[in-house]
């Protein structure tokens, strides 16, 4: 029996209006009603994922893939952030690829150009969800922007050179997968031994320490609640949710997502837009009701 459930959050539990539905928000009311555990995983810190539920849920938190990871009354368990070498080093690979970079810290969330910003995270929304127009994309990354909870500076030197930041995840964005986001994983990958290399949409890519995973982090939190991995469910969409689909008893796969995942996933569930996460959350409960 599925005792614990880990939902990534952009592709997956996040509608196409960057938005959780009411009924994935009643699902995870109704699973923590049953007495199953529910997981936010997500690429995002908690500071950008809290907003998104409103105060409607409190779920645990799996945050930055794997790098933080919170109970749901948001204290924290755990924290994973990139070595001082490995740090440099893959900021000197995205000055090398002249990459829009963002850093997030054990401080908050820093980027250096606000007009990249938007147009990055519209391009992501597009790229989750296709149906979406950019134009539409671009109005609500504006408005989203405005709740996040993101420090614009001039550049990066302060925090790289304050040892009081810890290093907690890298992202970068690019619209040119094949060209330049192909390329600059695999150097990364094959020069840097301590770093795991994930994205969360074809348009970026997220740097984290080796131990800053998804799936070691869902493991974790399960050992710590008595529950044994084959009564964990893990339901996902990207690179960044391979290893909680691999390492959860259940893999689930989003209807949206990346063939890899696909691949990984034992099983299915709808697309994000058609509330995949409420109708797989749904299932288990019922089969819960039915075991009693």
């Amino acid at each position: 029996m599925i005792k614990l459930i880990a939902s990534d959050m952009d592709g997956t539990l996040l509608n196409d209006k960057m938005a959780v539905s009411d009924r994935n928000i009643e699902a995870i009311k109704n699973a923590q009603k049953a007495g199953i555990e529910f997981l936010i995983a997500t690429g995002r810190s908690i500071e950008e994922a809290r907003p998104f539920l409103k105060d409607r849920v409190h779920p645990g938190f799996i945050t930055l893939n794997g790098a933080e990871v919170y109970d749901d009354k948001e204290q924290p368990i755990s924290s994973n952030p990139l070595s001082e070498d490995s740090k440099n080093k893959v900021i000197e690979y995205f000055h090398k690829h002249n990459m829009y970079f963002e850093v997030v810290t054990n401080k908050g969330v820093f980027s250096d150009n606000k007009e990249l910003r938007i147009s990055s995270l519209a391009q992501l929304l597009v790229k989750l969800n296709p149906s979406t127009t950019y134009e539409d994309a671009l109005k609500a990354t504006v408005e989203r922007v405005k709740m996040t909870p993101m420090t614009f500076v001039p550049n990066y030197d302060e925090i790289l050179n304050d040892k009081s930041y810890q290093i907690m995840k890298l992202l970068a964005f690019s619209d040119k997968e094949k060209e330049v986001l192909d390329p600059l994983k695999k150097e990364i990958e094959d020069n840097i031994s301590d770093v795991v290399v994930t994205s969360s949409s074809p348009n970026n890519v997220e740097i984290n320490s080796i131990d800053a995973q998804k799936g070691i982090a869902l493991l974790e939190y399960a050992e710590s609640k008595n529950i044994k991995p084959e009564e964990t469910m893990a339901i996902g969409d990207n690179l960044n949710d391979a290893s909680m689909i691999k390492a959860a008893g259940v893999g689930v796969a989003m209807a949206n997502a990346i063939p890899t995942i696909k691949e990984l996933a034992q099983i299915s569930t709808d697309n994000n837009v058609n509330d995949g996460v409420a109708q797989i959350v749904e299932k288990v409960i019922a089969k819960a009701n039915s075991q009693e």
